[in-house]
């Protein structure tokens, strides 16, 4: 059962799947981030049968207020992006077989899903406020991604564990 921890989220996967934190492989590091300011989201994972590429995005502002300007599902749906593009060059260019490889399984799936965890205080207050507002989340994450994921997976740790084939566990 292959496991990866993800920004302290512990993520557990079924047998077969195939992880890759994509913002830490070399290939991105050293070569694709820098062309033009590119951004990766936080875990890619593969499932075998139906292909299925999961591209998960993490936040967790419980114990840290958000300070970016700008729009977060914009964010995420720039992220989606630039990380596909970045698996599509990677499959021929990449510096390191395990990345290449993955990126070139990638590229084959028959289906690309986007998640975004993102975990908010439980008790909103001035210092702690709700980054987004919860009803109306998934819908604007789904206006944001439809050209990639029309229908994209949002929650928390204990609702996406509810949603998907895999678990998380939150810090």
């Amino acid at each position: 059962m292959p496991q990866l921890i993800v920004d302290r989220f512990t993520f557990d996967f079924p047998a077969g799947w195939s992880l890759l934190k994509y913002d830490d492989c070399s290939f991105y590091r050293e070569h694709f981030n820098s062309l033009a300011h590119s951004k990766a989201l936080d875990l890619l994972a593969l499932s075998p049968a139906p292909s299925e590429l999961w591209m998960i995005e993490i936040k967790d502002y419980r114990r840290a207020r958000r300070t970016k300007p700008g729009n977060l599902f914009t964010e995420v749906a720039r992220k989606a992006r630039d990380t596909l593009a970045g698996l599509a060059v990677a499959r021929m260019n990449a510096n390191d077989a395990p990345s290449q490889g993955f990126a070139a399984e990638a590229m084959r799936a028959g289906r690309v899903r986007v998640v975004f965890l993102l975990e908010q205080p439980e008790k909103p207050s001035k210092v702690f406020p709700h980054v987004v507002n919860p009803a109306t989340a998934r819908t604007e994450l789904k206006r944001a991604l439809r050209a990639i994921d029309p229908h994209p997976v949002f929650g928390n740790a204990a609702t996406l564990t509810k949603k998907t084939a895999w678990t998380v566990t939150p810090p």
